[in-house]
């Protein structure tokens, strides 16, 4: 397991990665917010994503909508815990695609 400190460079590093990703979309599109240790994406100024650490577990809690997932840091990559083959960047990706007609890249 990794240690605390590790986790935690490693869930900034993602946060902010992700946030960048946004920063040169049009806000009326898609819009992110990193405070707190926490990263909000709003589709459209309605629908809200939620990216959340949770150092107790060592995971990243993604929300949206009526949905959850929980990624664990595995291989390089942040996959899902129910091994379903839910890839964290790529589940970003296709959800600013699919709320916000946004083509993100995202490695």
């Amino acid at each position: 397991m990794t240690d605390e400190s590790a986790y935690r460079a490693r869930i900034d590093e993602t946060l902010k990665h992700i946030d960048a990703a946004f920063e040169h979309v049009d806000p009326d599109l898609a819009e992110s917010d990193y405070t707190q240790g926490s990263l909000v994406i709003t589709f459209k100024q309605v629908h809200k994503l939620i990216l959340s650490p949770q150092a107790p577990l060592r995971q990243l809690w993604v929300a949206f909508r009526d949905r959850a997932w929980h990624f664990n840091f595995d291989n390089g990559r942040w996959t899902d815990d129910r091994g379903q083959g839910v890839e964290l960047f790529a589940l970003i990706a296709e959800l600013a695609q699919q709320n916000a007609s946004v083509a993100l890249t995202l490695v």
